[in-house]
């Protein structure tokens, strides 16, 4: 099936063949560097337009495999690495189009087959996929609100959470047997679920001739009357929920990202740092909608509602030094750790800026591996959400950084993406941080749109190859 990107549709506007990417608002990362090609050096880590060097391997240009997308935007600047790496992370995303008789949309990568994610879909429109692939990225929110507004809060036994005082119904199956019916998780293990509505406000804006407000309002109310105000405490302002991307507990075993003691409702009983950045971006969304369309006191309701969220992220998160925690417990205790992702959402969102963006990120690690998820990892040896370091979050925070302190690090960002590219295998879900080696699923979604947002932040050149 052939199909058209966001950026072959401008180019055709504008009768010209060659298109200067210049994204603008989130996408403004105030460079000084204007070089076109991608270059790194570092004790461990070494990007060239030849090779990509670390601690572990070298990988040259002839070692990544030559991907031909459907996408034909190509490179017309970079170096060669860049360009083939931009035709593979392509490739990549492309390879995640599923067709269901739900509808057509992006898998999260090789290993997840037709589970339907919510965040992957969204972070991935966000980083990269609204500008290059608009069609697609609707279609598959679509898909994403009709899976889980007709399951609502409909989960698997054990994940009821009596707390939280929304309209539950326990199916007397497994978390496997609930996933193989419904083709996703039980809401309990998706308290992240309002990223969507940042992802579809950004592709509407990028894509106007796309634009269906009325379907984001509506999707939007009826979400959050389902699925997000019961878990919103008076008491503090906050949402509660897991911390986005981070899997909670399961009823049979613990996860690596949360305490060992908690329980499955532990989990989703905190008020985590990224997920309320995201409820603030949702809240703008709304208010976006209503703007457009002409519901003027919906919009100052929206507005003060997304007001009130920071105003309690930046009172109740706060570490007492500028830097935030990774999330507040049940209790009302602050986690002392920081995490990558819920600091750059901070930044992205305009939550935090100038002086205070600076300090935010400060202090923050980084190495030739990538960014630590949690600063400092959790003392157990487990790892997947512990002791690991995510490309995608890699590259938000990097972004971030970016903002925040009006320099280039894409030479950096690109080089961590590089290293995920080797045996033949492209854009990796994850670093282990006590090896250093990434692993798990290749050409996966979010890695792999990661590299096509570093392209983008450039920006780099590009032209219709066919």
């Amino acid at each position: 099936m052939s199909r058209k990107s966001g950026y072959q549709q401008k180019t055709a506007a504008m009768n010209g063949r060659i298109l200067i990417v210049v994204l603008l608002g989130l996408l403004s990362t105030h460079c000084t560097d204007t070089s076109h090609d991608f270059s790194y050096q570092s004790e461990n880590l070494t990007l060239t337009g030849f090779e990509v060097e670390d601690s572990l391997r070298k990988t040259t240009l002839q070692d990544i495999p030559e991907k031909t997308p459907k996408n034909d935007l190509v490179l017309t600047e970079g170096n060669d690495i860049t360009k083939k790496l931009w035709k593979a992370a392509l490739a990549d995303v492309e390879s995640n189009i599923v067709e269901t008789p739900q509808g057509r949309y992006f898998g999260a990568g090789k290993e997840f087959g037709l589970l339907v994610y919510t965040r992957d879909i969204s972070f991935s429109g966000v980083l990269a996929l609204n500008e290059l692939y608009p069609q697609e990225m609707f279609s598959s929110l679509k898909v994403t609100r009709d899976v889980r507004l007709a399951l609502g809060l409909k989960v698997s036994k054990g994940y009821v959470v009596p707390a939280i005082k929304g309209n539950w119904q326990e199916e007397d199956i497994s978390e496997p047997e609930f996933i193989r019916e419904h083709k996703t998780n039980s809401y309990t293990r998706r308290t992240d679920d309002v990223i969507w509505l940042w992802a579809a406000r950004d592709l509407f804006e990028k894509n106007p001739a796309l634009a269906d407000w009325d379907w984001l309002y509506d999707k939007g109310s009826q979400s959050f009357e389902t699925l997000y105000w019961p878990f919103y405490d008076t008491s503090d302002g906050l949402f509660r929920g897991q911390s986005s991307f981070i899997d909670i507990h399961y009823t049979d075993n613990k996860a690596t990202g949360y305490p060992q003691d908690f329980s499955v409702a532990d989990c989703v009983l905190i008020k985590a740092l990224s997920t309320n950045c995201l409820y603030y971006q949702g809240m703008l969304s709304m208010a976006a909608a209503s703007e457009r369309l002409g519901k003027s006191d919906d919009k100052v309701l929206w507005q003060e509602r997304a007001e009130k969220l920071k105003q309690a992220i930046l009172s109740q998160l706060d570490l007492g030094n500028g830097t935030f925690s990774y999330f507040k417990d049940k209790t009302g205790n602050l986690q002392p750790r920081r995490d990558a992702l819920g600091s750059a959402l901070l930044v992205l969102s305009g939550i935090v800026e100038g002086e205070d963006a600076k300090k935010c990120l400060a202090g923050y690690p980084e190495s030739w591996a990538g960014i630590p998820i949690l600063y400092p990892f959790f003392p157990w040896k487990t790892f997947y959400h512990n002791n690991t370091a995510w490309p995608f979050v890699d590259t938000f925070y990097l972004w971030a950084k970016g903002i925040a302190y009006g320099k280039d690090y894409t030479g950096y960002n690109a080089a961590l993406l590089a290293r995920t590219c080797f045996d033949g295998q492209t854009f990796r879900e994850l670093v282990n941080f006590k090896t250093r080696e990434p692993y798990r699923s290749a050409s996966q979604l979010w890695t792999a749109s990661s590299f096509l947002n570093v392209c983008l932040r450039k920006p780099l050149a590009m032209k219709q190859e066919r």
